[in-house]
C-alpha cells in the first residue's frame, strides 16, 4: 500500500528523472524520494521549533508587569524658588520670616531642590535588593550661585527585602543600610519636620508585632563644630543613636536613645573677644506618639497629630532630630515637650482647609551656658569672670495657621493663609524678648497636572508683622516691625 501511494505520487508530480536516474529501479526511486520528504520534515519540525521560541520572547517582552514591580529606574524630586519685595526695599532676603510658626505660602522665598533616583532589582527567588539616592540643594540667594556652592548627598542607602533566612514575624521585613533621613515626617502648611533624624545607619523595617509593624535602627552621626577649628586633632564629635518605632493602624509610638562621644573637647573654647563654658549634653532620651486618623476631629479629611518629650542632647528646639548644628547644641539638663495638632479638613465641594497648631515648650535648649569676656585684647589673661550669657535658655511657643483653598477648575485656585503665634524666650543673663508674630497671605494659583507631575505657580500678597517686648537690667523697650510684601513662588513635584 505505501509503495502504491508512492508510485502515484511519482506519477502525479510527474517528476523528472535526470539521465543517471533513469538506469534506477522503482525500488530505489521510491527510497530516494523518502530521503527527500524526511529532510523536508526535518526543516520543516526546526522552523516549527524556531516560531515557538519567537512566540515565547514576544510573550515576555509585551506581558504587562505586576502593580509591585518596580524594577525600572525611578526618578522624581522636588523644587521650589521665588522672590519677594516691596516698594521701600526691594528685593528681601530670600529667608523665610517664621514660617515654622506663621505658615510657609506667602512666606517662602528660598530656593531648594531634591533629586531622588532608586533602582530595584529582583532575583529569581523573589528576593530584591533597592538602591537609592537622594541629591539636595538649599540657597536664599537671588542670583544663580548654589547655596554654599555644593549640591548635599543627603541620602544614599539600599534595601533588602524579601530575604530568604527570614521567616515568621521578619517574613516581610526588609533590612536598610546605609545614609538615611529615618522616618521623617513634615507639617506641609509649616514645611517644619517634627521628627527628623538623619544619619548613616542600619535598620530593620517592618517586623510583623501584634498585628502591627516595628521598625529598629542604629544610626550614626557628627557634630559640625565650626568654631574648634583652632583645636588639634578631631574637630566633630560622634553621636550614636538607638531608635525603636512601632506602627498599629493609624497610632505609631517611638523611642529614642541617643550618646555624644569627645564631649569633653567643647566644653571650652574661645575666639578672639570672649571665653565660653558649655555645659553640653553626653546623652538624650527622646518619646513621640503620632495618630494619624483618617478625618479631622470626626469631620471629612485627614489628622496629624503628635506628641513629643525629650532630654539633653535630644531636646532643645530641635525636638525629634539630632542636632548637629554647633549653635543649637542642647544643655546637659535640656527638657522640650511639643503638643501638634492639625491635618486637611473639607468644607464643602469645592473647599479645603489645612490646619495647624503647634505649642513647644524647652527649657536650657542652649548649652553655652556662661562667657567671660576680654577687659583688653592685647591681654588674654585679662577676663571678666563667668556670667550668664546672652543666649537662649527657655523657650516657649504657640502658633495657629489656617490655609484655606478653594478650587475655581483643575488649573486654578484661590487661597489664604493666615498665622499668629507667640514666641517667647529667656536668656541666661536673665533678658527676656516676648514677640507677638502675625501673618495674613492670598492670591491665586495656577496648576498643570501631567501624569505624576504637578507644577504650581503662586502669586501672593503678604501683611506680616512682630511686636516685640524686651526687658533687660529692669529697663523694658517695644517695638513692632511690619511689612506688606507682593511675589511669587513656583514649585514642581514629580
Amino acid at each position: 500500500m505505501k509503495k502504491f501511494l508512492l508510485v502515484s505520487l511519482l506519477c502525479a508530480l510527474a517528476i523528472p528523472t535526470l539521465a543517471e536516474d533513469r538506469e534506477l529501479t522503482l525500488e530505489q526511486r521510491i527510497e530516494k524520494l523518502e530521503q527527500i520528504i524526511a529532510e523536508q520534515n526535518k526543516e520543516l519540525k526546526k522552523q516549527k521549533l524556531d516560531i515557538k521560541k519567537n512566540e515565547k520572547k514576544l510573550s515576555l517582552a509585551t506581558q504587562e508587569k505586576t502593580k509591585n514591580q518596580d524594577d525600572e529606574l525611578q526618578f522624581h524630586g522636588y523644587l521650589r524658588t521665588g522672590a519677594d519685595g516691596d516698594m521701600k526695599h526691594g528685593n528681601q532676603t530670600g529667608n523665610s520670616k517664621n514660617k515654622e510658626l506663621l505658615g510657609r505660602w506667602g512666606n517662602e522665598y528660598d530656593t531648594n531642590f531634591n533629586i531622588n533616583f532608586s533602582k530595584k532589582f529582583t532575583q529569581s527567588n523573589g528576593a530584591w535588593t533597592k538602591l537609592v539616592v537622594q541629591l539636595e540643594n538649599w540657597s536664599d540667594n537671588y542670583d544663580n550661585n548654589v547655596g554654599d556652592y555644593k549640591i548635599d548627598l543627603t541620602e544614599l542607602y539600599i534595601e533588602m527585602g524579601n530575604v530568604p533566612m527570614f521567616t515568621g514575624a521578619f517574613k516581610d521585613a526588609k533590612i536598610v543600610a546605609g545614609k538615611k533621613k529615618w522616618d521623617a515626617q513634615q507639617v506641609e502648611i509649616l514645611d517644619y519636620y517634627y521628627q527628623d533624624v538623619k544619619g548613616t545607619g542600619l535598620g530593620l523595617e517592618g517586623i510583623r508585632l501584634w498585628n502591627g509593624s516595628l521598625n529598629l535602627t542604629y544610626i550614626s552621626n557628627d557634630f559640625k563644630d565650626g568654631e574648634l577649628s583652632n583645636i588639634e586633632g578631631k574637630k566633630a564629635e560622634d553621636v550614636r543613636a538607638y531608635k525603636a518605632k512601632y506602627t498599629h493602624g493609624d497610632i505609631s509610638g517611638e523611642v529614642m536613645y541617643a550618646h555624644a562621644t569627645d564631649n569633653d573637647k567643647i566644653k571650652k573654647y574661645k575666639n578672639n573677644l570672649e571665653n565660653w563654658n558649655r555645659d553640653a549634653a553626653d546623652d538624650g532620651f527622646y518619646a513621640g506618639l503620632y495618630y494619624q486618623p483618617d478625618n479631622f476631629f470626626g469631620l471629612e479629611g485627614k489628622g496629624q497629630h503628635y506628641l513629643q518629650y525629650a532630654t539633653g542632647i535630644l531636646a532643645g528646639e530641635g525636638i525629634g532630630k539630632i542636632e548637629t548644628d554647633a549653635n543649637k547644641r542642647a544643655a546637659n539638663d535640656a527638657v522640650t515637650y511639643q503638643l501638634g495638632l492639625g491635618g486637611t479638613v473639607r468644607l464643602g465641594d469645592r473647599t479645603h482647609m489645612l490646619v495647624s497648631y503647634r505649642g513647644l515648650r524647652a527649657q536650657n535648649i542652649e548649652a553655652r551656658k556662661t562667657v567671660s569676656y576680654w577687659h583688653d585684647v592685647d591681654n588674654p589673661t585679662n577676663m571678666s569672670p563667668y556670667v550668664g550669657s546672652w543666649r537662649a535658655k527657655d523657650l516657649e511657643t504657640d502658633a495657629l495657621v489656617l490655609r484655606p483653598i478653594y478650587y475655581i477648575n483643575q488649573n486654578l485656585d484661590l487661597w489664604m493663609e493666615a498665622g499668629i503665634a507667640r514666641k517667647d524666650t529667656e536668656s541666661y543673663s536673665g533678658t527676656t524678648e516676648d514677640h507677638l508674630l502675625y501673618k495674613i497671605s492670598a492670591g491665586p494659583q495656577l496648576k498643570y497636572y501631567v501624569g505624576n507631575a504637578e507644577t504650581s505657580l503662586r502669586l501672593f500678597v503678604t501683611y506680616i508683622g512682630d511686636k516685640t517686648e524686651r526687658r533687660e537690667n529692669g529697663v523694658t523697650t517695644k517695638s513692632t516691625v511690619e511689612d506688606v510684601l507682593t511675589g511669587f513662588q513656583v514649585s514642581a513635584w514629580w
